[in-house]
């Protein structure tokens, strides 16, 4: 097994277009979804037993609902003609008010209605809800960044897919 973990380093670190840190996180989303088609009773059941960890449980949630505060608060502050930033524009302080009050009306909605609503139904919330974590970071993490290269990101957001909805997948073959 050495001799395959080497083997696979190796192609990475010799590949232009994956690199070394991209392989952990690929094989965990690879192995999600080969537990999913395998259907082995105790891998499925080590999956869900990480969601009797409600602490951790709680966490990751509460990860992803900041993730999706700030990604609605980047969109609404930079990427708006009609935003919040009254300093820099020649609108009044009341409509930026109140264009802060509906965005924040927005995001409180999604983050402490929709996020939880969206992830309960999970089979895996703690696999699942981290592997949207990682797509949902990435992405705005690059939307932070102005020079964001997708060719070089794709293995994180496909890990980050495959770890959240890997179990579906056999359902969609």
């Amino acid at each position: 097994m050495s001799g395959l973990y080497d083997a696979i380093m190796s192609w990475a670190a010799d590949s232009e277009y994956i690199d070394v840190e991209h392989v952990w996180p690929l094989g965990i989303g690879l192995t999600v979804v080969l537990i999913s088609f395998a259907d082995v009773r105790a891998l499925n059941h080590l999956l869900a037993s990480l969601d009797e960890f409600t602490q951790l449980r709680h966490l990751v949630v509460m990860a992803l609902k900041g993730v999706g505060a700030g990604i609605i608060a980047h969109i609404a502050y930079s990427t708006s003609e009609i935003s919040f930033r009254s300093r820099q524009t020649l609108q009044s302080k009341e409509r930026a008010l109140l264009i802060l009050l509906v965005v924040g009306v927005g995001a409180g909605l999604f983050v402490d209605v929709i996020i939880p609503r969206m992830v309960e139904p999970f089979p895996f919330v703690v696999v699942q809800t981290t592997g949207l974590l990682l797509v949902a970071g990435m992405w705005y993490l690059h939307l932070l960044i102005e020079n964001w290269n997708l060719s070089n990101e794709w293995p994180h957001l496909l890990s980050g897919l495959f770890i959240a909805f890997g179990p579906y997948i056999p359902n969609l073959v």
